[in-house]
């Protein structure tokens, strides 16, 4: 079985946290546990920089590290495909107009297999797109964090075909190992 990360399709638009250092820490702290957020405030902003420019702004989704949003529209499919798996909070964008929501994945699995490595073989099979995961762990899985690498999603390709069936632009998927 093969499992994916996902993270921006950087054809378009990067965001940036407005409030850069308070905002990345609170994310930095959602590792699948139950949150309880109310934002009434701009959360991100779109990036000016120059690597920006020329790209698309009409994006669905952007995925970074345990920073995953999608367009409200999209709402009710991931509540109904992925209900206790997943909490959804609304959020905001500066300079953009449509509603975009937080998806905190609560799903936390032990995935990757670590059986057997030292520090050294865990940190080079992480950096490698040939990571190890528990097939027994996430046969029946779609989308789940790690309980120890719970700063990135994983998913399998039922997520990735949810994606594209639903036309949900602005993610990229990266195989990044099999389950055995």
């Amino acid at each position: 079985m093969k499992v994916y990360r996902f993270g921006n399709d950087h054809d378009f638009k990067e965001l940036t946290f407005l409030n850069e250092k308070e905002d990345v820490n609170l994310f930095a702290s959602f590792t699948g546990q139950k949150i309880t957020l109310d934002w009434n405030e701009e959360v991100f902003g779109i990036s000016e920089g120059k690597l920006n420019r020329g790209k698309l702004l009409d994006f669905d989704s952007r995925c970074y590290g345990a920073t995953f949003i999608v367009k409200k529209k999209f709402e009710k499919l991931f509540i109904e495909k992925f209900s206790g798996n997943i909490e959804t909070f609304p959020i905001k964008i500066k300079g953009v107009i449509e509603e975009f929501i937080y998806i905190n994945v609560t799903n936390v699995v032990t995935a990757i297999n670590f059986d057997g490595l030292d520090m050294q073989e865990s940190l080079a099979m992480l950096r490698g797109e040939n990571i190890s995961f528990n097939l027994e762990k996430i046969e029946k899985e779609t989308l789940f964090r790690d309980t120890k690498i719970n700063c990135f999603y994983f998913c399998t390709q039922n997520f990735k075909d949810f994606i594209e069936k639903n036309r949900i632009n602005g993610l990229k998927f990266k195989e990044v190992g099999t389950a055995t």
